[in-house]
């Protein structure tokens, strides 16, 4: 009988505490699907969609891409892009052809090789709305400054071989919001002049 009283006692006393006892917590993070599963699923499941790995993992490009152009006009395509290896397209023309805004955006970075671009020698860095960032290295000139709107086909820079190059090329990136490389291939128009090697 004490037990009873003591466990009536006890239930009373937790029922009109000011301070409830606490619930266990949650870990509302376990809950949460892994991107990589369910891109994984999403690439077995049925219906004919045709779903592109890629975007599902990295957040995807925004639709502002479909505008995209080539920043040469006439190049040679030396090297493309590979995933986890080569995050751009190499395209070779010769010293100071002009290179050219793909979108319109604001310039965010003109970098001489310094800090974090080592390697990239002379560097154009475009923010496009918040949503994608283009990127052009190997510049032998930089004709645009930090804050600078350009529209595109707006002359940015010309074809150098500053940083670690061994011929006339400009490296060109495409990065979404989330600073994952994307393939430029993909979004560019195929009329542009590519010489093949």
């Amino acid at each position: 009988m004490r037990l009873f009283a003591a466990k009536t006692i006890l239930i009373l006393l937790i029922l009109f505490s000011s301070s409830p006892p606490a619930a266990a917590a949650v870990n509302y993070q376990e809950l949460q699907e892994d991107p990589l599963e369910t891109a994984i699923k999403k690439l077995a499941s049925p219906g004919g969609i045709d779903w592109d790995r890629e975007e599902m993992i990295t957040g995807g490009a925004p639709d502002i891409i479909k505008d995209m152009k080539w920043p040469l006009k006439s190049f040679t395509l030396s090297r493309g892009f590979r995933r986890g290896g080569h995050s751009g397209l190499d395209l070779i023309a010769p010293k100071g052809t002009p290179v050219l805004a793909a979108l319109d955006g604001i310039v965010e970075i003109v970098s001489n090789g310094g800090a974090g671009f080592r390697g990239y020698g002379k560097v154009v860095l475009i923010n496009h709305g918040g949503k994608l960032w283009t990127l052009y290295s190997h510049n032998a000139t930089n004709n645009v400054k930090v804050g600078q709107r350009v529209k595109q086909g707006d002359v940015i820079a010309t074809v150098g071989m500053t940083g670690r190059a061994t011929t006339h090329h400009l490296h060109f990136e495409v990065r979404n919001a989330k600073g994952t490389p994307l393939n430029p291939i993909k979004y560019l128009p195929e009329g542009g002049v590519i010489k093949r090697r």
